[in-house]
């Protein structure tokens, strides 16, 4: 039996996994010899979810590359094709385009990727108060918060237009030059590069033949919309500017980075982030459901 292809293989793997579900996600990369990927951050994140909204849950997370590689799973789940399996996977700009998925086994991230939601302030000083002994001070976490705030002011333009961008299907910030639109000439305060932004709005003019507007349900959100990659590449500056205060260390490689905010969310303190904290609770509270439906348990 061929798991991976068919319905009643997805379906029965999680008992040859010993587990209630089989979680897929994004992220990874594709082992030649394993015949399947590896090392996801993307899993690492939705781990610390599952361990801190639904401590009970019996899973095996398996990353499937790309967002392409998931949907086929999330449609058959949502068209009862399948069962015993879960897909968690970003939200990106789907919520303004209508396209999401309705199904409490399809579970999306808060914000544009997994990146928005680990990678916040309240996130950063509280890794940061984890992993030292001196903590932050509380001017310091001040500090920390208002730059996140400002970012998000300086860059709300240049966010509502990647998501016009989106619901027209055309290029909008550039998913790997993303840094090019940032003018670090001032480090306390970062802003968005006039010329880049520039040249982006004159490219989708010419390349269209009418006026973009806004057309999705949801008024757009800076913090919640920004490309992830941009929020992630701001925020470890930050992070790594007071890692060296509290720490001592000198260098955090990104990737490393990365894993320990993804890694974080299952500990960092969401009282402070409510918005955050109501979705994904909501959000657990809407698997159990599907999940007792599933294994006809009680609620």
């Amino acid at each position: 039996m061929t798991f991976t292809r068919t319905a009643a293989g997805r379906s029965n793997l999680h008992a040859f996994a010993g587990v209630d579900f089989i979680v897929y996600t994004e992220g990874g990369e594709f082992d030649d010899n394993k015949k399947e990927y590896t090392c996801s951050i993307d899993a690492i994140f939705w781990k610390g979810f599952f361990s801190r909204f639904l401590p009970g849950f019996t899973y095996k997370v398996r990353p499937l590359g790309s967002k392409v590689n998931l949907l086929p799973h999330a449609k058959d789940i949502a068209d009862l094709k399948v069962t015993n399996v879960i897909v968690a996977m970003d939200r990106d700009h789907d919520h303004h385009r209508m396209r999401l998925i309705n199904h409490p086994l399809v579970v999306y991230t808060y914000g544009y990727s997994w990146e928005n939601d680990a990678w916040r302030a309240e996130a950063i000083i509280s890794k940061l108060e984890r992993i030292s002994e001196r903590g932050v001070g509380l001017d310091e976490a001040e500090i920390i918060r208002a730059k996140c705030r400002n970012f998000f002011k300086d860059f709300n333009r240049l966010i509502f237009v990647d998501v016009l961008c989106s619901l027209q299907r055309v290029q909008g910030i550039h998913r790997e030059r993303f840094w090019g639109y940032v003018d670090s000439s001032d480090v306390e305060r970062l802003r968005v590069k006039k010329d880049a932004f520039k040249k982006l709005i004159i490219a989708i003019k010419t390349s269209r033949d009418r006026k973009f507007s806004y057309s999705g349900p949801e008024k757009v959100v800076a913090e919640r919309d920004c490309y992830g990659k941009l929020v992630a590449r701001f925020s470890y500056e930050i992070f790594c500017e007071y890692f060296r205060k509290v720490t001592g260390q000198k260098n955090l490689a990104k990737d490393m980075a990365d894993m320990m905010v993804a890694e974080h969310f299952g500990y960092t303190d969401l009282a402070s982030d409510p918005d955050l904290n109501n979705y994904y609770q909501l959000t657990a509270d809407d698997l159990v459901k599907g999940i007792s439906e599933q294994l006809h348990l009680p609620r």
